[in-house]
């Protein structure tokens, strides 16, 4: 499953899950602009969600809930477009 969210507080979210036998693991990448593809984004910070998630929408909630969090930690008063630096 993939999904591109956003934005969040300037930023948008490109998430996607990986199998991990009969679980799943949601991985998300923060990105300054729009990303066409999951794939192909260009992210500031990676994160990844706990892993034994049971479906591929609960793992992809919980990376994306994550990057969320991540994002709203950022010290306010940056400006989307200079690039902070790792979000954790």
């Amino acid at each position: 499953m993939e999904r591109i969210s956003g934005p969040y507080k300037g930023y948008f979210i490109a998430a996607y899950t990986v199998e991990a036998g009969p679980n799943f693991v949601g991985y998300a990448k923060v990105c300054v602009q729009e990303p066409e593809s999951v794939w192909t984004a260009n992210s500031v910070e990676k994160l990844t969600s706990a892993s034994g998630c049971k479906t591929e929408l609960e793992a992809v909630a919980a990376a994306e809930q994550k990057a969320r969090q991540a994002i709203a930690e950022i010290t306010s008063g940056w400006d989307t477009t200079s690039l902070p630096g790792a979000l954790s």
